[in-house]
């Protein structure tokens, strides 16, 4: 963007580039199915994107790190692809391996990607909560 405001640059959110970005993630490991897809097709349709369209624009080549995009951007990726990876019950360290590799390619250092696993974690626990609220106490 031509002129445009480096600090608004910084913090802008690229909608479309995030969901390209957890499809090439998703395409990355064989392992990923539906459960995945349907993860990143939900965030896509929240997000006010088309899912079907960017599937189908995103090359078999996308690579992470070839497109700048803010921090804010990296980290909701980043956030996302563990939530992606631990969607099995098994954060292993292949995929964490993989996050690192990920996070150096969007310029997001590794502590960071360590706050992300710990606050993914903490989300996980909230949801977990919410539900057990929301279900009631079965002895009442």
């Amino acid at each position: 963007m031509p002129g445009a405001n480096p600090e608004k640059r910084k913090t802008d959110f690229d909608r479309e580039t995030y969901v390209k970005m957890l499809i090439a993630i998703a395409r990355a490991d064989k392992d990923n199915g539906r459960p995945e897809y349907r993860f990143i097709r939900k965030q896509a349709i929240q997000l006010g994107v088309d899912y079907e369209q960017v599937l189908s624009d995103t090359e078999k080549d996308f690579e992470l790190g070839t497109h700048k995009v803010s921090r804010l951007t990296a980290l909701r990726v980043l956030k996302d692809a563990i939530m992606i990876a631990s969607m099995d019950g098994n954060f292993s360290l292949p995929e964490k391996q993989k996050l690192y590799t990920y996070a150096e390619k969007l310029d997001i250092p590794r502590t960071d990607v360590d706050d992300l696993e710990i606050l993914v974690g903490q989300l996980k626990m909230l949801d977990q909560r919410w539900k057990e609220l929301v279900a009631g106490h079965p002895d009442e």
